[in-house]
Formats: structure tokens, C-alpha cells, sequence
């Protein structure tokens, strides 16, 4: 076998001599010294579009592949040497000597450089939308999740994520899905800093080499890379100040030395917020209605550890070992009071009780990355394997009395339970690209992936003063699955067209075994087949004018967790439970663009999903008080949308974005229709007060959101940050007040049946945060490399 991909290997470079020349070339000065990071510019006589760039390295020396039938010229230039430009063609050797060319010493001096450019805020690529968060003032002190709200079409409401209003998006962070959803998920974004973030990838619609999981798209963080020296790294320190305080700490080191490059990075946060809500539920068809009034106090402590080691084999090639450990320790202490009226009668009833949560998380991540770059035009071999460990204990308890209208004590009521869950997954990748002629490339892929979940639980009531075991309600739910799949994309020009297209195939075969009083045993296998297609094409002659098609199919299978047939306590007439019957839900989406000078966006969009998976909340049939919070596949949604993305460079110092969306969305299930028209709108404003100093503000409104059953009305907010670079650039100083005007107000409705409730609920929204961070570095520049893994796609569903 290692024969056979020797060979191939082989086989692929020589095609690629065969068809091409290769240049070695050295740039040099009059006294034989290299000359590191110079542009190399080749350019096809008569076709000045046709050009091929390239840097030299730390030795003035860079390689290239030029195609025998065309003469060409090569430009050479560097800031402090004369621009270099000669002819050269066909004839000469260029696989028996290196090339050298010589540049002069300019004559004019420069005194000083000020460098007063900015990354944009957004960059818009022909699959994805880039923000960029480094340099972002109103990121101080924010998580990972809070970050999430600044992203064009992106909204976050109670830890669900989603993208143009499709839920079910996906989570990586450095090109590696996070398996994690749920609590865990939350507990590890809020312990992802912003201050450890480079910027942000808004994947709305994923190509084929992305697993066909996840409907509602993909969020990519891309972590920061140290560029400086032989040791380098920063300091962090952040504190957040709304009803309760929190703080947030990390430090980040790099080290390189010749072949070893060795990376550490820590971060702690402790972190406290509420949540206050008010519900009424509408009984039509029995004598009491029922009202509650709540407080949540949420207490977050986490530690975050990633750590690394990368070999440099060669030039060409590297294989690394990373670790990624996230601990967190969590509580929630739920208080009720819950009012039963019956109108005219004594029989009215009062409820008062706390409902404390534990849980604790330890999330275990190792991966090894091996990475082989085959030329200079960007063909590369990458192998990832990964194992993932995660251990999830949570302890929920009810402590109640009950008092009837002349608040005498009727009864008490206490019970607990303990849900541990334990997943290990094992993941492999192989991927393959190869450059082709004219900028075009062809990728192929394969994946396996094998996983495996243990959950339980253990159930107590206290009776006559001491606890009692509920046996009747214990149980243990094993699940098992495993996937295999393969790719093949092809990216370049076809007539004229910037083209991406591609066809992912996966087999699932899943095994669900539930040990309960009323046990169940689950068995399904399936092959899918998830095309999809980009493609961009040019509608002036400068180019920066286009228009963009889009078609993809994706599924979204069921979080880890959403499977797991827990239980948990909200209060004694609310309960949130798992569904191990759970299926796939599929999506089929379209969508047609123009891009008018480069920046401004519209696209119109038709997405249908089937079966798709969401929180729904029920009316228990034997005892309507008692309401469930469960997942389910309910049915159809269908969106229709128009969305517009508008950069505005309004003056030198103020540059905004705004983005809008206008969707028709309708929900159809076999007890509910819902349609609703949703306007979204969301601007960010950028103030360069001096070239030290900038202030940033942030807004968005959504009239209307759909999840499940539930529709949440008229959420808004604005956000308002500023910061300052002191000590050559190396000490940042970082504050922002989020929500000043306390407007972010969740007002919901659900209806199910013959039942409504309405919900109104605030939350820790308005804080002011501050951060401080501090950048050291010491010895010779290097770049650290960026770390992919093969379990990017799984660690999104634990």
C-alpha cells in the first residue's frame, strides 16, 4: 500500500514536469547578499491579466512553473531597491541552473514609514464572508458567542446560533468542527475569549469538502497566529461589570527554534448573569390560568488549555501534535413562583420553589496533523486524525411547596437526579489537492469517523426524610455510529465563469440501544449523495462587477445530546427532555447574487427543509400543567429571502457596513402552521479618531424569530467600544458598554394544541467591559502554522 501512494504520488508530480517549466530563481544584491520577502510578478506577453506573484523567502529565493508555449516577463521589486523588469522566453533551461537576478540599491531614502491601513471589517469570498475581529474595539472582554452577534446575518438568542434565520449552523474553530452542542457547546464558546480571535468566517452555504452535516451553515473561528520571533506571545486581562461582575485571564506563548516550533495557550474565566422571565399560559378549554415569575442566577467558572508541537520534515512538509482540554464547572439556581387561579373559586394555589443545577465538563481533544506541500502552485497532501473524549456530569434538583390562597402549606415536594454522559470519537481524513493549469485545481477527500456515547441516569425522591431511589425512571441510552465519506471538488474558470463544484457521498449506519423500564432498540443505515455548486461571473470589464449562483443539498443529523432521553427539572410544571427517535432533516437550498463594484451585495434565496430538528414545547395530554420543552422533527419550513450587504466608506475616519434581510418564513407541521414576514437589519460603524485610537458601534434589529413553536418579536440592541494602542503598539487597551439602553427584551409566544403561553425575559445584556492585552516578542521572525482536524465536523453535535 505505501508502495502504491509512493507511486501515484509520483505519477501526479511528473504530469505536472511535463507540462510545465520550473524556474529556481535567487534575488540578490550588488554584494551577493539575498534579499528576503521581494515581489516576484510573471506576466504572459500581450495578456497583462495573466500574471503569477510569488514572495522570495529569507534567501532570496522563490520557484515557479511556467507553461512552454508563451513568452513571458518577470517584474522584481522591494521597497528599498530599484524595480527589476526582463523578458525572457521559452528556450531557456530551467531545470539545470538557478537562476539569479540582481537589484540596485534605490537611491531615494525613506525617513519613516506610518502605516495607517486597517483590515476591512468584512471581506467577501465567492463561498464565504470574512469578519474580521482583531483590531475590533467592541470585542473587548466578549466571548466567542457574544462575537457571533456582529457577524452579518448571524443571530444568537439563548446559545442557539443561526445564519440568515436557518438554524442548525455548525461550529470550527481553525477549520475544525467543535463536537459540542448544548451546555457544552455554550460553556465552550463563553471560554473562547475574543481577544484570542483573528477574525471570523461566515459560511452560510459550505462546499463539499465540509461533512453534509449542518443546514444552517458554519461559523469558522480563525484563532490569532503570532508572526514575531523566537519566543513570542500576550497577556490578557479582562473584567465585565453588569448586575454581578466577571473577569477573564489567558496568556499565549510561542516559541521556535530551527526545525521545532512549540505553542501554549491558557485562558480562565469566571463569569455571573442572570435571567428573569415572566410567563402566562392561556388554557382555553380548562377553569385556571397559570402565571410564573422566575430569576436565574447562572455562575460560569472555565479553564481553557491548548498546547502543540509542529516538526518542520522539510520546507515542503510538517507533522504536528496539538492537545485542547476545556474544564468548566457551572451552576444555576432557578427560583419560581408559580400562581394557579381558578376565577371565582378558593381553589386557587401557590408555588414556590428553587431548582439548583450542577454540571461539570471535561472536554479532551488530541489530534495529529500531517501536511506535505507537492509544488509551488498550491498542490498539497494533508492526513488528520483526531480522538475526542468528553465527560459531561450534570446534577438538577427541585425543592418546592406548595400553599393554597390562605398560604397555608398544602404540600412539599423534592427530587433530584444525575445525568452522566461520556463520548469518545475517532476520526480520520485524508485530502488531496492538485493545482492545474490556469489557476484551476481538483480536490479529492475521505473520511471515517466512529463514535461512541454512553449516557444514564439516576433518579431520587425524598420521602419520610431520607432519599429514595425511582428505579422505574432510571435508564441507560448507548449510542453508536459511524460514518464514511468521500469528495470530489473542482475550483477554477469555466467559459469565463469563476466556477466551485463538488459531490460529497456519506454512508451513516447508526445503532441506538435505550435500557429503560419501556426499552428500545434503533437500527438505520443510509447513503446520501450532497451536491453543491458556486459560481461567479464577471459582468464588466474591470471585473468588479459580477453576479453568483448557488445550489447546495445538506442534511442535519441530531446533536449528541438531543438524542440522550434525558430529564431535567425547570420547575414542577416545566421539564426538558431528550428524543432518542430523532432522524435527519434535509435541506435544498438556492440562491442568485449580484456584487456591484466589489462591495455592494444582493441576493435573493429559496431554502425548503424537510424533518427539520427543533426545540418544540408540548402539552403534557395527562396533566396539562405540566409543560415539556422537547426536540422533534416537526414538519416543513420554508424560507424566501432578500438580503443585502452595503459597506459605506462615509468619510476618511468613518467607515460602515450594514446588512439587510427581509424573509417570508413559513413553519408547517400537522398541528400548527406559522408565517411570518421577518425584517433584519444589522450596522456596524468603524471611527478612526487617530492612528492610535479608534471607536466602533454596533446595531441590529430583528422584528421576528422562529424556532420550534415559539415566535420571538422585536429583539434590538446596540453596542458602543472604543480602544488605543500605547507602547509601540504592544500594550492595547480595550472598552465597551454593551446594551446601554437596556432595550434587548425577548418577548416570545408559543401555541400548541389548544394552548398558548406568551414569555417576556431579560437578561445580563447591559455590561460594561474592559481589557487589557500586552504583546511581547523576542528573537527572529516566523509564522506559526495553522492546525486543522478531522474531528472539526463531530465536535459540533456532542
Amino acid at each position: 500500500m505505501k508502495r502504491l501512494h509512493l507511486t501515484t504520488l509520483v505519477f501526479f508530480s511528473s504530469l505536472s514536469v511535463m507540462a510545465q517549466k520550473v524556474i529556481n530563481a535567487k534575488v540578490i544584491n550588488k554584494n551577493n547578499a539575498p534579499i528576503p520577502f521581494a515581489t516576484v510578478k510573471i506576466t504572459s506577453t500581450g495578456d497583462s491579466n495573466t500574471s503569477i506573484v510569488r514572495l522570495t523567502d529569507n534567501n532570496g529565493i522563490f520557484k515557479v512553473q511556467l507553461t512552454n508555449d508563451i513568452n513571458q516577463s518577470i517584474t522584481i521589486s522591494e521597497i528599498s531597491h530599484e524595480t527589476l523588469t526582463q523578458k525572457f522566453n521559452n528556450s531557456i533551461n530551467t531545470t539545470s541552473d538557478t537562476l539569479t537576478f540582481v537589484l540596485n540599491k534605490t537611491s531615494k531614502q525613506l525617513a519613516g514609514v506610518t502605516i495607517l491601513g486597517k483590515k476591512k471589517l468584512i471581506t467577501q469570498k465567492i463561498d464565504r464572508l470574512v469578519m474580521n475581529i482583531s483590531g475590533n474595539p467592541l470585542t473587548a472582554g466578549k466571548s466567542s458567542l457574544d462575537v457571533f452577534s456582529m457577524a452579518p446575518g448571524v443571530f444568537v438568542s439563548n446559545g442557539n446560533i443561526s445564519i440568515n434565520g436557518n438554524v442548525g449552523t455548525r461550529i470550527m474553530v481553525n477549520n475544525k468542527i467543535l463536537q459540542l452542542t448544548g451546555d457544552d457547546l455554550t460553556n465552550y464558546l463563553n471560554n473562547l475569549r475574543a481577544e484570542d480571535i483573528e477574525s471570523i468566517e461566515v459560511i452560510a452555504h459550505p462546499p463539499a469538502e465540509y461533512e453534509s452535516n449542518g443546514t444552517g451553515g458554519m461559523l469558522n473561528i480563525i484563532m490569532k497566529k503570532q508572526n514575531n520571533s523566537g519566543m513570542n506571545g500576550s497577556l490578557n486581562a479582562g473584567y465585565t461589570q453588569g448586575r454581578y461582575a466577571g473577569t477573564n485571564e489567558s496568556i499565549r506563548i510561542n516559541f521556535k527554534d530551527k526545525k521545532v516550533s512549540v505553542f501554549a495557550n491558557y485562558s480562565f474565566n469566571k463569569l455571573k448573569s442572570y435571567e428573569d422571565s415572566e410567563v402566562n399560559r392561556d388554557y382555553a378549554n380548562h377553569p385556571y390560568e397559570f402565571s410564573e415569575s422566575a430569576k436565574r442566577v447562572i455562575n460560569e467558572n472555565g479553564n481553557r488549555v491548548n498546547t502543540g508541537i509542529v516538526y518542520d520534515l522539510s520546507d515542503q512538509q510538517y507533522i504536528a501534535v496539538d492537545y485542547t482540554g476545556v474544564f468548566s464547572k457551572n451552576t444555576s439556581l432557578y427560583t419560581s413562583d408559580a400562581y394557579l387561579d381558578y376565577s371565582g373559586d378558593s381553589g386557587n394555589v401557590f408555588n414556590t420553589g428553587t431548582f439548583p443545577t450542577h454540571s461539570k465538563t471535561n472536554y479532551n481533544n488530541i489530534g495529529i496533523n500531517y501536511h506535505a506541500s507537492l509544488d509551488q502552485q498550491g498542490s498539497s497532501l494533508q492526513v488528520l486524525a483526531d480522538y475526542t473524549k468528553n465527560s459531561l456530569t450534570k446534577n438538577s434538583a427541585a425543592n418546592s411547596s406548595l400553599y393554597n390562597s390562605a398560604a397555608t402549606l398544602l404540600s412539599d415536594t423534592a427530587f433530584r437526579n444525575t445525568t452522566p454522559s461520556i463520548a469518545s470519537i475517532y476520526t480520520t481524513d485524508v485530502r488531496y489537492t492538485r493545482s492545474l493549469k490556469n489557476n484551476n485545481s481538483i480536490s479529492v477527500g475521505a473520511k471515517a469517523v466512529s463514535t461512541s456515547i454512553d449516557n444514564s441516569a439516576r433518579f431520587e425522591s425524598f420521602d419520610d426524610g431520607q432519599w429514595m431511589r425511582e428505579e422505574i425512571q432510571d435508564y441507560s441510552y448507548n449510542y453508536k455510529e459511524k460514518i464514511i465519506a468521500g469528495y470530489l471538488n473542482f475550483s477554477g474558470s469555466i467559459l469565463k465563469t469563476e466556477v466551485k463544484l463538488g459531490v460529497r457521498g456519506e454512508y451513516t449506519d447508526v445503532t441506538g440501544d435505550l435500557k429503560s423500564a419501556n426499552p428500545v432498540l434503533t437500527e438505520t443505515d443510509y447513503f446520501n449523495l450532497f451536491p453543491s455548486l458556486f459560481a461567479k461571473k464577471k459582468i464588466n470589464a474591470k471585473g468588479d462587477n459580477y453576479v453568483s449562483l448557488y445550489y447546495g443539498r445538506r442534511l442535519l443529523r441530531p446533536s449528541y445530546s438531543r438524542l440522550n432521553p434525558y430529564e431535567s427539572y425547570i420547575n414542577n410544571y416545566s421539564v426538558g427532555r431528550g428524543n432518542p427517535y430523532l432522524t435527519p432533516s434535509f435541506s435544498n437550498t438556492y440562491e442568485a447574487g449580484i456584487t456591484l463594484k466589489n462591495k455592494y451585495t444582493f441576493k435573493a434565496t429559496y431554502q425548503l427543509d424537510k424533518d427539520l430538528v427543533s426545540q418544540f414545547i408540548k402539552v403534557n395530554d395527562d396533566d396539562p400543567l405540566l409543560w415539556i420543552y422537547t426536540f422533534e422533527n416537526y414538519g416543513k419550513n420554508r424560507n424566501i429571502g432578500l438580503s443585502a450587504n452595503i459597506p459605506v466608506a462615509i468619510a476618511k475616519w468613518w467607515n460602515s457596513n450594514t446588512n439587510l434581510e427581509f424573509r417570508l418564513q413559513k413553519l408547517i407541521t400537522a398541528d400548527l402552521e406559522i408565517s411570518e414576514n421577518v425584517v433584519f437589519i444589522q450596522t456596524n460603524h468603524d471611527f478612526k479618531v487617530s492612528p492610535k485610537t479608534s471607536i466602533n458601534l454596533n446595531g441590529y434589529y430583528m422584528s421576528n424569530l422562529i424556532s420550534g413553536n415559539l415566535l420571538i418579536t422585536d429583539l434590538y440592541t446596540v453596542n458602543v467600544g472604543a480602544q488605543r494602542n500605547f507602547f509601540e503598539d504592544k500594550l492595547l487597551l480595550r472598552a465597551t458598554v454593551s446594551d446601554p439602553f437596556y432595550s434587548y427584551k425577548i418577548n416570545g409566544s408559543t401555541v400548541y394544541k389548544d394552548y398558548s403561553s406568551k414569555i417576556v425575559q431579560r437578561r445580563q445584556s447591559r455590561t460594561f467591559n474592559l481589557s487589557l492585552t500586552y504583546n511581547f516578542d523576542v528573537g527572529k521572525s516566523f509564522k506559526l502554522k495553522k492546525l486543522q482536524k478531522s474531528s472539526k465536523e463531530e465536535e459540533g453535535r456532542l
